[in-house]
């Protein structure tokens, strides 16, 4: 049952991350240009690129549990490494 609440509460967690994703990649910026004949309009362009925001999220994900498991380590240590960090 414990390993269901788990799963849900990544659920949730991914949901909120990815609406998140979605309100910064929707910005938009007007840009003024100007016809051939002189006439001045404007376009609206995005300020992010959706492809980046995407993979970004996906190395994010892929990292998780890496990140997750040093900062504990890190904690759990007295800020000190231990034998799950990298040691040369």
């Amino acid at each position: 049952m414990a390993m269901l609440y788990m799963f849900f509460g990544v659920s949730i967690v991914a949901d909120r991350f990815m609406a998140a994703i979605e309100v910064i990649t929707s910005q938009e910026r007007e840009v003024k240009l100007k016809k051939i004949t002189g006439e001045p309009y404007t376009i609206l362009i995005r300020v992010w690129n959706e492809t980046v925001s995407n993979l970004t999220l996906m190395a994010l994900g892929s990292s998780a549990p890496e990140i997750l498991l040093s900062v504990i380590e890190i904690f759990g240590n007295n800020f000190e490494a231990g034998i799950y960090s990298f040691n040369d």
